[in-house]
């Protein structure tokens, strides 16, 4: 086959394809290269015209053209194919953005979800460390206080060591009487401790970083046809992020579990002889309320990652139409329509007359 014969093959195959197809080549492009910015600089140096980018919306314009013979002299049949090219470019730009918003999206929502859990885990290890040593130092001074020296230079040093434990003894993240409220006879109603509310900061943070993906993963079946679409390095990073994030929090678990065996029977003992109950481990420590169950955090309900979803897909949708009709001149009148709407649903979840 010569090569002039091969290019009319290609150029065959390139007008039949649908804006899908066009948007899965693209995606398929993308994905060549190790990152966004060499994709970026291969298709500077070609011909715009060429670009995955916007060759289809050529291809595309000239797929309208044919499908209605004649238009250059018929007003309605002419009317008809711009609508069918308004049609299929707004299909295939929405596509389009939606594949560059989303790596977009996962690059800096992702990346700032990870690195504040990371951050907030890192402090919640480092407050339940302090704890353990505060107890370690008040154990120490108890044994350090009843014991006996010999001589003037033992009890020097019994000195100081008491003095250098002093400084530690009064961190204490453990329960209580304040961190609750009388509601009746034997029974108080308890506050989320600072501890808790941190465990609630890291599950949240966790949690969107794993819908993220999963929402990524719902595009790439419903509007690629399974190809995957992030850029290589944000794919890489993404991945990279999830892996840490559940080996911190595998440690924390860890560590959890570490701190009940070694504290369980003072507990026991303290909730025994103390008349409300309370005991020095951390508030909702003694219940399981610190431990963060991965597994829970991964299995998001499906409704809760269709509407992440939706709101990408809606928002790339919406930035295509309004520049179809930008080039059209309808843009004005597109914006006015969908403020009224916006508006109208708004005065009626208000519950505000018409």
């Amino acid at each position: 086959m010569t090569t002039t014969s091969k290019q009319k093959r290609l150029d065959t195959v390139d007008a039949a394809l649908t804006p899908k197809e066009w948007a899965i080549r693209l995606v398929d492009e993308m994905r060549r290269y190790p990152s966004e910015i060499d994709f970026g600089r291969t298709i500077a140096k070609g011909k715009p015209e060429d670009s995955p980018a916007i060759k289809p919306f050529v291809v595309l314009n000239k797929q309208a053209e044919n499908s209605f013979p004649g238009w250059e002299k018929k007003q309605d049949v002419y009317r008809a194919m711009m609508k069918r090219i308004k049609s299929l470019r707004t299909e295939f730009d929405a596509l389009r953005k939606l594949a560059f918003d989303t790596n977009r999206i996962i690059r800096e929502t992702g990346e700032i979800a990870a690195l504040t859990a990371a951050l907030k885990l890192s402090k919640l290890e480092t407050t339940i460390l302090q704890d353990a040593f505060g107890r370690t130092a008040r154990k120490a001074a108890e044994w350090v206080e009843e014991y006996k020296t010999a001589d003037t230079d033992e009890e020097e040093n019994r000195q100081v060591m008491l003095k250098e434990l002093a400084a530690y003894m009064d961190v204490d993240f453990g329960e209580k009487w304040a961190d609750s409220m009388p509601l009746m006879p034997g029974v108080r109603i308890r506050f989320p401790s600072a501890i808790e509310n941190l465990v609630a900061d890291v599950v949240a943070l966790a949690a969107k970083v794993f819908n993220l993906r999963a929402a990524v993963q719902v595009i790439q079946d419903k509007f690629f046809d399974g190809h995957p679409f992030l850029y290589l390095d944000v794919e890489a990073g993404l991945a990279d992020t999830i892996k840490k994030l559940e080996g911190g929090i595998a440690a924390f678990n860890d560590y959890l579990k570490t701190r009940a065996e070694l504290f369980k029977n003072d507990w026991e003992v303290e909730e025994e002889s103390s008349e409300e109950g309370i005991a020095s481990a951390i508030p909702g420590e003694r219940e399981g309320r610190l431990f963060i169950d991965l597994d829970a955090i991964r299995a998001t309900p499906k409704r809760v990652v269709a509407l992440i979803a939706d709101q990408w897909i809606k928002l790339a949708k919406d930035t295509a139409t309004a520049c179809a009709l930008k080039e059209s001149g309808e843009d004005h009148y597109y914006m006015w329509e969908k403020l009224r709407k916006e508006l109208g649903k708004l005065r009626e979840e208000l519950g505000v007359n018409q």
